[in-house]
């Protein structure tokens, strides 16, 4: 059992003066002795969001699995024609973006009933099947409802497996561990150009299908390792399984620093008085628009990536290869220049997972979006200026800003945001959030990549000033609108949108600590009587 009883002594008045002071002492000293350990994180918790990250990686590969298929000799002999090309390109992105736009919507009521863990197990079994009627497409229409199913499977998984991240880390470095869900988006970059360089070798008309076919063993991959997952320790507290909830929290936090678990029980506490004091409260989406803090958390979440997808990051990524065709390069030079261009993505999402927890949410969200703002702004004016011209020097300024563009928007935006948008919002509405949050990322992903093709045709270089002006004016608005969640627990970030918070962290590590001197003591009165005693 918890101890809230001695969580309710801790707060009232003690027996006496003297007695008062000495337990005072003692529970100070041993807060400040378990406040100075409170860095360590357990490897389990570590492995748990790793292997979740896996998750985030099977999207990237997903999502950017058309961009190296769009240069593709195979590809390009069996579906396209000058004429349809822009037409196509546009909807083959267009339908991964509404049907994971669909995804994010249909992973809440699905995390909510079964599980975040088993939510992801249904998206691997639909990016499977996605994976296979693709490899098999012979008619672009195949191909594209292939695309839309393989978006809805993408859009569970980028939505739901944040939520799963946030609820097994612990505080202190849970940007750090939310953020390999970045990191893993932005190695599937690296890993499926890659493989579209390779296959660009293969001399055979299934060329453009080998990625596909890729896909479908990564989707196995990841389906069998969600089975050796423990389910969130915050799911399993709100549907009532306390103890196990308790043993898997146990099993995740617990670390060499503090081996009797002390900050385990005493988050174990906060968990599940914040979940009873939630679970008395109204569900749904109706909710969230009828409750000051709910709306406030709900604006916030679609700011994130209203400003995250305004630097238009998912439709340079998307076709890169066909931007750098643009400036003049071949086929495989263009598939070679996006494996590259993907190393600068690896590179600031790991510069971003290192510095999240130190800097903080809010404030790489603003300095990203002033950076980015600045960037698209050099593009644009070199665009203007270079874009089909045989000027050496321009083309070559445009491409490494290109690569400082990927650098900048991963080192500042992409993990932070990740991180930020499931953290928000309280446990019973936390999958309902994720949805408002990556209903956001697709619905401006889809309006800003499935016109880039013909609108780069028609008006050039001046659709980057559509970039420029939503980035930074999203930046001013999260600069002071967006309160800082850094180092505080799911619970505690409630107060920061005006919500009660049922139990303080710093309560619950009190009641705990109450708790183990009183055992203590009782311990040590019965030697004493024990010495005492004949022998």
């Amino acid at each position: 059992m918890l101890p809230m009883d001695q969580l309710a002594k801790s707060k009232g008045p003690q027996d006496g003066p003297s007695s008062t002071h000495i337990e005072n002492n003692e529970v100070g000293n041993n807060r400040d002795d378990i406040q100075a350990h409170r860095g360590g994180t357990g490897k389990r918790a570590i492995q748990v969001c790793a292997t979740a990250a896996f998750g985030g990686f099977l999207y990237g590969f997903a999502v950017n699995s058309m961009s190296g298929t769009l240069a593709q000799t195979s590809f390009i002999q069996l579906f396209l024609t000058p004429a349809n090309t822009p037409a196509i390109t546009d909807g083959l992105l267009g339908c991964f973006m509404g049907g994971a736009f669909l995804g994010a919507i249909i992973q809440a009521p699905t995390s909510n009933r079964w599980g975040r863990r088993s939510a992801n197990l249904v998206a691997a079994f639909i990016t499977i099947v996605s994976g296979v009627l693709q490899s098999a497409s012979y008619h672009i229409e195949m191909l594209l409802v292939g695309r839309v199913i393989c978006g809805i499977g993408g859009g569970m998984m980028i939505a739901n497996s944040p939520v799963y991240m946030s609820e097994v880390a612990p505080p202190h470095t849970r940007g750090l561990l939310v953020g390999f869900h970045g990191v893993g988006i932005g190695t599937a970059y690296a890993v499926c150009s890659l493989f579209g360089l390779i296959f660009s070798f293969v001399q055979n008309p299934v060329q453009w299908r080998l990625v596909y076919i890729v896909q479908t063993a990564l989707a196995v991959g990841f389906a069998c390792s969600i089975l050796y997952l423990p389910e969130s320790p915050r799911w399993l507290m709100e549907n009532g399984k306390e103890e196990q909830a308790i043993a898997e929290l146990r099993k995740l936090h617990r670390t060499k620093s503090d081996p009797n678990g002390s900050l385990v029980r005493a988050e174990a506490i906060q968990i599940k008085a914040q979940v009873e004091a939630e679970n008395r409260l109204p569900k749904g989406y109706m909710s969230i628009l009828k409750t000051p803090p709910l709306r406030k958390r709900a604006l916030c979440s679609i700011l994130l990536w209203t400003m995250g997808q305004g630097t238009g990051i998912t439709a340079v990524a998307s076709l890169f290869p066909v931007l750098m065709g643009g400036l003049g390069f071949g086929n495989t030079l263009q598939l070679g220049l996006g494996c590259a261009w993907t190393g600068s993505v690896i590179l600031g999402c790991v510069l971003n997972v290192l510095i999240i927890d130190r800097i903080g949410r809010v404030k790489l969200l603003v300095i990203g979006g002033v950076i980015n703002s600045i960037m698209l702004s050099v593009m644009a004016a070199l665009m203007k200026y270079y874009q089909n011209t045989t000027y050496k020097p321009g083309i070559n300024a445009l491409i490494a800003l290109y690569f400082i563009f990927g650098l900048s928007f991963t080192s500042t935006i992409d993990c932070a945001s990740y991180a930020y948008g499931s953290e928000i919002w309280p446990t019973h509405l936390r999958s309902e959030g994720s949805t408002l949050v990556f209903a956001s990322f697709f619905a401006n992903a889809l309006a800003y990549s499935a016109p880039i093709s013909q609108a780069l045709d028609n008006i050039g270089w001046k659709y980057y000033l559509v970039f420029i002006s939503v980035t930074m004016v999203s930046t001013v608005i999260i600069a002071v609108y967006f309160p800082e969640t850094k180092n505080l627990t799911l619970e505690e970030i409630s107060s920061k949108f005006g919500d009660e918070v049922a139990v303080n962290f710093e309560d619950a590590i009190a009641a705990e600590l109450q708790a183990r001197s009183s055992d203590g003591k009782a311990t040590g009165s019965s030697i004493h009587s024990g010495e005492r005693g004949p022998r």
